[in-house]
């Protein structure tokens, strides 16, 4: 067996395929699910705007009798798939795409430098000559041996890929630089998707409540919400302002609030006194009152300090809700009720 490593343009890809110089074989096809029009966009959209996109593995056969070869796609039969389509007008990128220019055009609506980068990418490819099935499996096995193992946060985005994954996509790219400035996360805790695991967590909180949530819990969101996410305009609204108030608590920023499992709470306690939430409603009810900006920043900081002081007995059980167990729903809800109250000043 021989690798060659090689670059193809995607109009000549997409024409072996269709002159059937390259097929998909289906013994490989380690999915039938078929990609939805979301995760398709994203695609065709990263090749546009010229990031890189996994390689593809194909392996060559000879036919001794006619003499001619042909090529099978082993591994990105989904990608290719998705390629394919766009190039044969099939799909359009999605209308939600942050690119003005490209939201909502099938290839031959985009502008020419764009028809002809699409065109001309270049996909990398693998291509494994005179290869045994037996090597072919074993490559495979070779390639998992290798890879980290998903964590839930990454198997989630793997396996759905519907409305609510591309919300949460959507949510992180554009909190993930705020949360590095105001210490909640670092690069390598972003790179594992925990900024994904925190809001979804929020997300669950305001769909059904405060809970212990656990993978089912998270898994079970992504299900129910993959086909239509009703609810996305209202969330995003309700964490879009959450997240503005909290990047202007400038003096909270690095500091002992700034962790994964109180910002949890403190996000939910924003959304709530905002405009309360019925799910919520059993943790803390404002009886109407709303939120004092003026007084809130010092109120939350009087928290702050009496975590990292962990001697203020008016604080005592917020300081113990905050120091063990900070994943089970009882704590979290002594949380939020204490950032309630300081938000509204009471």
């Amino acid at each position: 067996m021989k690798i060659d490593n090689q670059r193809i343009p995607v109009v000549d890809f997409c024409n072996s395929i269709r002159s059937n110089d390259v097929r998909i074989n289906r013994e490989y096809q380690r999915s039938d699910k078929v990609w939805p029009p979301a995760a398709k966009s994203f695609l065709i959209e990263t090749i546009l705007l010229d990031y890189p996109i996994p390689k593809l593995l194909l392996s060559q056969h000879t036919d001794l009798r006619t003499r001619r070869s042909h090529k099978e796609i082993v591994d990105g039969q989904q990608r290719s798939r998705a390629i394919l389509s766009y190039f044969d007008g099939e799909f359009r990128i999605s209308k939600d795409s942050e690119e003005d220019r490209l939201a909502g055009r099938g290839l031959e609506e985009l502008e020419e430098e764009d028809r002809k980068r699409f065109l001309d990418y270049g996909l990398a490819i693998d291509l494994m000559v005179g290869a045994t099935p037996d090597q072919i499996r074993e490559t495979f096995r070779r390639i998992n041996s290798y890879t980290v193992p998903l964590n839930p946060e990454e198997h989630r985005h793997a396996v759905f890929q519907g409305a609510f994954k591309w919300f949460m996509h959507d949510l992180t790219k554009r909190f993930d630089e705020s949360f590095i400035r105001i210490g909640l996360f670092d690069q390598k805790a972003l790179v594992r998707m925990k900024d994904a695991k925190l809001l979804c967590e929020v997300v669950h909180a305001i769909l059904h409540g405060v809970v212990t949530t656990s993978r089912r819990h998270l898994d079970a969101l992504y299900k129910s919400r993959d086909k239509e996410f009703p609810e996305r305009e209202e969330i995003d609204r309700r964490l879009t302002g959450a997240m503005d108030f909290l990047l202007d608590q400038t003096d909270l920023h690095n500091g002992a609030l700034m962790k994964p499992y109180l910002v949890y709470s403190l996000l939910l306690a924003i959304v709530q006194v905002a405009a309360p939430i019925e799910t919520l409603t059993e943790v803390f009810d404002s009886g109407g009152r709303s939120l004092d900006s003026q007084g809130a920043a010092a109120r939350l900081s009087q928290l702050a300090d009496a975590i990292d002081a962990d001697s203020d007995e008016e604080f005592r059980d917020f300081i113990d809700a905050s120091s063990s167990r900070t994943n089970v729903a009882k704590q979290r809800q002594v949380r939020m009720e204490h950032f309630c109250r300081a938000l509204i000043g009471v």
